[in-house]
């Protein structure tokens, strides 16, 4: 999965995953985790916060490609998060392009019923593998036509028949913490109506670059199959167990 750091929140103690930082020839950084259960996935990329700005030291972090792999453990019903990688650099704020939105500020019903609107756009696009949907998410995010291949891929191997994906809003928020860029940004979650689908966990950040116009800020959803729900007998309780962070 790719994307940035907000959704998932987004510990070098004893038990807790080793995060491991590297210095990047072509600039930045990278944190990498082997592996980690999705509900410890939070406290994990709070210490790559950490981390992060411990290395940039007086200048500012800002976050860039984020992406893992993921699978349900069936022996134990859990969702499983390997081969993370955040991306980071370091920046002067004092000649950061990027400024932020005032602390009160609010969208209008117009604002939500665009950002609905692009992300149905972005979720049809990947639902059918169009490369135009590239073009929709953070160049930070470095998606390449690979990637892309692969999102759809994530998307579509559980599908059993035709169906569509719709963009459920959660809330708004401002200048979140771990955002790559300081402004407005509008989470969504995923509902999926095809069959062979039982649900989704995580969801779409998205990134209100300016009035009328968005970006995918994260893209941070993953499938549940209803033949695995069928063949492990999983329980609401238990599927919502999957989805924890």
């Amino acid at each position: 999965m790719i994307s940035g750091l907000v959704l998932a929140l987004l510990l070098a103690a004893a038990g807790e995953p080793a995060i491991r930082v590297e210095k990047l020839a072509a600039g930045g950084f990278s944190a990498d985790v082997a592996s980690i259960e999705a509900a410890r996935l939070t406290t994990t990329m709070q210490e790559v916060q950490r981390i992060a700005a411990q290395r940039c030291g007086k200048m500012k972090v800002r976050f860039g490609r984020y992406n893992f792999d993921s699978r349900v453990d069936t022996t134990r019903n859990v969702m499983m998060i390997e081969n993370l990688r955040q991306k980071f650099f370091c920046y002067d704020p004092a000649t950061d392009p990027y400024k932020p939105v005032p602390a009160d500020w609010k969208a209008s019903d117009a604002d939500t019923a665009a950002a609905t609107s692009f992300v149905t756009r972005f979720l049809d696009r990947l639902d059918r593998g169009d490369q135009a949907g590239i073009a929709m998410m953070d160049p930070l995010a470095e998606i390449t036509p690979k990637d892309w291949a692969n999102l759809h891929a994530g998307v579509t191997q559980f599908q059993t028949g035709d169906g569509s994906m719709t963009p459920q809003f959660v809330a708004w928020s401002n200048n979140p913490e771990g955002a790559a860029y300081p402004g407005a940004y509008v989470l969504f979650s995923v509902l999926d109506h095809h069959p062979g689908i039982a649900g989704t966990c995580g969801g779409i950040l998205v990134q209100r670059v300016r009035e009328g116009e968005y970006r995918i800020a994260q893209y941070d959803v993953q499938f549940i199959s209803q033949a695995l729900v069928n063949q492990q007998g999983l329980t609401g309780q238990q599927l919502d167990r999957l989805c924890q962070r």
